[in-house]
């Protein structure tokens, strides 16, 4: 019967090749258009990386008057220590850390500082970066970034002043600069918030205590984030809203929470696709695809009639016929299916070697326009190479869609099988 089956197949190879390919299509659209858009949204999880997290919480402040001293970084305002208690007693919260950006514009040169608890996973995962020396294990002791430490060349043992205080150098980091939080010098969270604390300038701009920070990371299980998320925007709505606006038009006292999915809108390229957009050309393949082979089957029933006319009449029964030609379509569906999967997995290892840019929003990383030749130049961008896999989710979809297709062109084979009367095609053939 398998001998017969391929027979017959070559015999009206053009008729079957076109079925093969249709198939071919659509398993190859299916598994690579999803795989794409689970790519995006996992492309977007990957500034969140270098922060042990998955949720970011920032304050709006108001506008310094004057830059000098100690101020806090990009117009952010003090989150108090509370809001850090509210969130660890939400429900699904596995972890949170704080942190507190600081700009010090000191006489000889402007200093991104990041006051950070080492033990916390924010602290430990930019401990991890350690290229040279050890953490801080007192508040007068810091880290310094490479590129920093290379540009006003600094040693491990090395001194250096912050804001008038002295401080010992006591390891450097390697970071690509261009992360969440990037800073030039990091140093123990309780040392940064005595300076914030101290800083006249700042104090004139916004009320800060002792145990304040402005940014925090909140890492969640991915299912929960969503909830989560909203929990922590009906926690700071409760908060008192000042008037005015921030130079970036955010309502001053209003938070700021960053979650992967405010990142999807930041990823520039040419193959973002989104999820709604690939589940409607998936059902349009399978419907286009559906109408191709079941037009095809009919044809080729149309064109055997008189083969099936005589097989009825020297003893087939209906089910030999049928077996046959579900043979037939089945040896179809494996032909498509694998050359679709096997184009697919090529598509996946060729767009696994693409980038995707991923632009940071500013406060986030912030530098001081004002002190940049090109202005431009304080926009951050994340390049990464786009994380796409062949998804076995999607494999499986996409054999899912072809058997329905097959089941359904066999059910409408037999039923024209059915119909056939072998003393009626013997006469008209």
């Amino acid at each position: 019967m398998f001998y017969y089956a391929i027979k017959e197949l070559l015999k009206r190879k053009k008729l079957y090749l076109l079925n093969v390919m249709t198939i071919g299509l659509v398993t190859l659209m299916v598994i690579t258009l999803n795989s794409l858009a689970t790519a995006y949204r996992e492309a977007a999880r990957l500034p969140f990386e270098d922060i042990q997290g998955n949720i970011i919480i920032q304050r709006n402040g108001n506008v310094p008057e004057t830059t000098s001293g100690v101020l806090l970084s990009c117009s952010l305002a003090p989150i108090p220590q509370v809001l850090v208690s509210q969130i660890i007693n939400i429900d699904g919260v596995k972890d949170v850390s704080a942190a507190l950006s600081l700009w010090v514009f000191d006489p000889d040169n402007f200093k991104r500082v990041s006051g950070v608890d080492f033990h916390d996973n924010f602290g430990k995962k930019l401990a991890a970066k350690l290229i040279d020396g050890s953490i801080p294990n007192t508040d007068n002791q810091i880290l310094v970034e490479k590129t920093y430490a290379q540009k006003y060349p600094l040693e491990v043992g090395q001194e250096t002043t912050i804001s008038g205080q002295h401080f010992t150098v006591t390891g450097i980091v390697g970071t690509a600069g261009n992360e969440v939080m990037a800073s030039d010098i990091y140093l123990n969270l309780g040392a940064a918030q005595e300076m914030a604390y101290q800083s006249k300038n700042l104090q004139q701009v916004e009320t800060f205590n002792k145990t304040d920070v402005n940014v925090i990371f909140v890492n969640v299980s991915q299912p929960d984030l969503k909830t989560i998320a909203q929990n922590i925007k009906e926690i700071v709505t409760d908060s008192g809203i000042n008037t005015g606006k921030t130079p970036l038009g955010e309502t001053i006292g209003s938070y700021n929470i960053y979650t992967p999915e405010s990142f999807e809108n930041q990823i520039s390229t040419v193959f973002r696709i989104s999820d709604k957009l690939t589940w409607v050309i998936s059902l349009i393949l399978f419907i286009g695809a559906a109408i191709i082979v079941a037009r095809n089957a009919l044809r080729i029933i149309l064109e055997r009639r008189r083969e099936f006319g005589i097989m009825k009449t020297v003893g087939f029964r209906n089910r030999d016929i049928q077996s046959e030609v579900n043979l037939e379509t089945f040896i179809q569906i494996v032909a498509g299916f694998f050359a679709g999967l096997i184009l697919s997995a090529i598509a996946v290892v060729t767009l696994s070697h693409t980038t995707v840019s991923i632009a940071i929003p500013w406060e986030l990383t912030a530098y001081p326009h004002f002190l940049l030749s090109n202005p431009s130049e304080a926009n951050v961008t994340q390049m990464h190479f786009l994380p796409i896999r062949l998804e076995p989710l999607y494999v499986f979809a996409s054999l899912a869609i072809i058997m329905v297709v097959g089941l359904a062109t066999s059910f409408l084979s037999v039923w024209q099988i059915n119909k056939l009367k072998p003393m009626e095609v013997m006469r008209h053939e």
